[in-house]
């Protein structure tokens, strides 16, 4: 069982957001059929998908649905939005029984009284005692002022008050601060070959077009284990690469060229004891 899977349902966003990969695939919108399939193969295998990887969820037209086949299949669901689309989808959404945890980014947010997505968020906020999901306002980095003060006016904390982590703070809201990371890349410099990470353990993720990759940020799915579309899920989980890949993490070493090249992987070296 994985803790979590994450399912692409579009890589296409739009913004252009200094922290974020740059996207070279092809834009792609996951269909309907797509995503019925994906959740037959992965539904006895976790209990919660995260809809992304790359990408605006909210910009899919058939998102209400998607959240629909996902309640029928039993599973919860995480949403992460830049919150540019709040105010242009129904309510519903936010009443879905399936819906567990909303992720709002405030980097892009307009925090103006007759903005309409900040109407929306303003509304959640309040009513978050009520609802039946978690909502987590986002802000990527710690040094960027302009994010920090909008999150300290919406929840009304001085800016010196602020919590600089993921901290609750009321009923179902949270804060969730946390350092920029570098999307892992080929291109980025070699850091070791020793690390551990939960990719392919606790997570693995499914990119718009069906191909499976045990990193969340593999957003190019250079560690192409097979396509959902193509090969059965537990095939492609049983298969040489990702049995080696677990493998050689469990000994604290990565055997992909690409967890060589990644930062993000470091932060858990403390916990295993890995000195680099």
């Amino acid at each position: 069982m994985f803790q979590r899977i994450y399912v692409e349902i579009t890589n296409t966003c739009n913004l252009d957001c200094s922290f974020c990969l740059k996207n070279k695939r092809s834009s792609r919108m996951m269909t309907i059929e797509e995503f019925k399939h994906i959740l037959q193969e992965i539904k006895d295998y976790t209990q919660h998908i995260y809809l992304h990887v790359q990408g605006e969820p909210f910009m899919h037209p058939n998102l209400l649905d998607f959240l629909n086949l996902a309640y029928e299949a039993r599973l919860k669901v995480h949403l992460v939005t830049n919150g540019t689309y709040l105010g242009s989808v129904t309510y519903e959404l936010y009443e879905h029984p399936a819906l567990v945890q909303l992720s709002i980014s405030l980097h892009a947010l307009q925090i103006y009284d007759h903005d309409q997505n900040h109407i929306v968020l303003k509304q959640l906020i309040q009513d978050s005692d009520k609802h039946h999901f978690s909502l987590f306002l986002r802000i990527w980095r710690f040094d960027d002022l302009k994010s920090r003060t909008k999150l300290s006016q919406l929840i009304d904390i001085p800016i010196d008050k602020l919590p600089m982590k993921r901290s609750k703070i009321t009923t179902n809201q949270f804060v969730d601060l946390d350092d920029t990371f570098t999307w892992p890349s080929l291109s980025n410099p070699y850091i070791s070959d020793l690390g551990y990470c939960h990719s392919g353990t606790k997570l693995i993720a499914i990119l718009a077009d069906g191909t499976v990759t045990p990193c969340c940020l593999d957003a190019e799915g250079i560690i192409n284990l097979g396509n959902i579309h193509q090969n059965n899920f537990i095939t492609i989980i049983k298969g040489n690469r990702l049995t080696t890949l677990n493998k050689y993490f469990n000994q604290n070493i990565c055997s992909e060229e690409l967890c060589k090249h990644c930062s993000y992987r470091l932060r858990f070296n403390k916990k295993r004891g890995i000195t680099l």
